[in-house]
């Protein structure tokens, strides 16, 4: 343990196992001064945690260890080695402005902790977050405006009038209405998602591959159903027409599919799990 003279502040250690219960007697090399150093008390909570100074692993709760259980790190022995060194660089700096007149001055403290707040906001449980809460407040942009700019009376006298068979007002909402819904509803869940996601919330892995799922099966099922309005138009279809919708289909639903389903998978990568408490 670390040993400090009460006269004179010189600093030294001394191994635990050579101090009694009842203390020990001790004299300052320095001043001569006498003092008594007490056995640390076993069981203190000093170094009980939530957070691993080495690699950070949190576990986000009320919940504390001594030994980080992810990297093994033990918390009193890695926090006393830092306090040496910093000990160690003081007295090296010290040494270094005493016998030196032009020495470079220190990094700035300010610079450092920029540069560490720029490398925690890189992490990819930070980048999957903003990317989806950006995708969020895009996708409920689109679905207001679109709910702002659906009129179902002026659009079923507009279709009813180029008809010979007036047009009701479910065709109406499900053709130009009930999408604009969709994006709106998704996009506020998406939203509550990447926020509990932010928070390293216990169920956000979850919940937000389930929405990525269902933008997955509905990709698909979309363009299909496009295509079955198309193919059911009182209008002439040509076989070159039946191509194009094909392969439109199949290349709109791999240009959005695909990137959802390897964000799925990375969502299982450790570099999220191991962040986000299951």
């Amino acid at each position: 343990m670390k040993i400090v003279c009460p006269n004179c502040n010189a600093s030294g250690t001394i191994p635990d196992h050579e101090i009694s219960e009842q203390g020990r007697f001790l004299s300052c090399p320095r001043c001569n001064h006498g003092f008594t150093v007490q056995k640390p008390r076993a069981g203190s909570n000093a170094y009980l945690v939530d957070t691993c100074p080495s690699c950070n692993y949190s576990t986000f709760g009320d919940e504390s260890f001594s030994t980080c259980p992810k990297c093994g790190v033990m918390v009193k022995a890695f926090v006393e080695r830092q306090r040496e060194e910093a000990q160690h660089l003081r007295d090296q700096e010290l040494l270094a402005r005493k016998y030196s007149h032009d020495a470079a001055p220190p990094p700035p403290e300010q610079e450092t902790t920029a540069v560490a707040d720029f490398v925690e906001m890189l992490h990819p449980v930070n980048l999957v977050g903003w990317g989806v809460l950006l995708a969020a407040v895009i996708i409920v942009g689109l679905g207001l405006w679109g709910l702002m700019e659906y009129h179902g009376g002026d659009l079923q006298a507009q279709l009813s009038a180029q008809r010979d068979e007036p047009v009701s007002a479910w065709y109406v909402f499900l053709h130009y209405g009930a999408l604009a819904w969709v994006k709106t509803l998704y996009g506020f869940a998406l939203l509550a998602a990447g926020a509990l996601f932010m928070k390293r919330s216990a169920q956000s892995i979850k919940l937000l591959s389930q929405l990525l799922w269902a933008a997955i099966l509905f990709v698909p099922v979309y363009f299909i159903g496009g295509f079955v309005a198309w193919v059911l138009e009182p209008i002439p279809h040509s076989l070159s027409g039946y191509v194009i919708e094909v392969v439109n289909i199949v290349l709109m639903s791999a240009l959005w599919c695909i990137p959802l389903f390897l964000l799925v998978r990375f969502l299982a990568d450790r570099r999220i799990t191991s962040v986000v408490k299951l």
